[in-house]
């Protein structure tokens, strides 16, 4: 991970957490995905490979960067595919490493002194793709994530 070469990123309904899912069975592509991932549940090494470059146990790598980017979540509460407690865990952990406003730790010397935000925006009726019709909302969404983009990369002020 490098940081320090970004001002901002938009994760689209990222599979933060790998752990948790592939140890739920009850997930609808834990079973599937076995054969991508391993089986955590059935041999550690597998759990220790998964727990070594799971987002949500490395969290400490990017909060304890020089420079923390501004970074956009988002989440579908129909998602069948990434639940959306998945982006909102790590979003919390994220949050609490205290890099991003409002809690922005500015004795912090690893922290980028006010100046990242950390946004999480569940859409609760939507899916993985952010649209359950043809109403423009794919549209929307990519127009969404690209203002927060330009915005965080000018410095701009809402």
């Amino acid at each position: 991970m490098s940081p320090e070469y970004f001002r901002a990123a938009t994760l689209h309904v990222p599979f933060v957490d790998p752990v948790s899912a592939m140890l739920n069975p009850d997930l609808p592509l834990t079973s599937v995905e076995t054969a991508e991932w391993g089986d955590p549940v059935a041999n550690r090494s597998d759990y220790c490979t998964i727990r070594h470059y799971s987002p949500y146990e490395n969290t400490h790598l990017l909060a304890s960067a020089n420079h923390v980017p501004s970074i956009l979540v988002t989440a579908g509460g129909q998602d069948k595919r990434v639940s959306v407690w998945q982006p909102a865990k790590w979003v919390a952990r994220m949050r609490d490493s205290g890099c991003f406003e409002p809690h922005t730790d500015n004795d912090n010397p690893k922290c980028s002194r006010g100046r990242s935000r950390l946004l999480f925006y569940p859409k609760m009726n939507e899916g993985h793709f952010h649209t359950n019709s043809n109403d423009g909302g794919f549209i929307n969404a990519h127009a969404f994530r690209n203002a927060f983009l330009i915005r965080e990369v000018e410095g701009t002020e809402a």
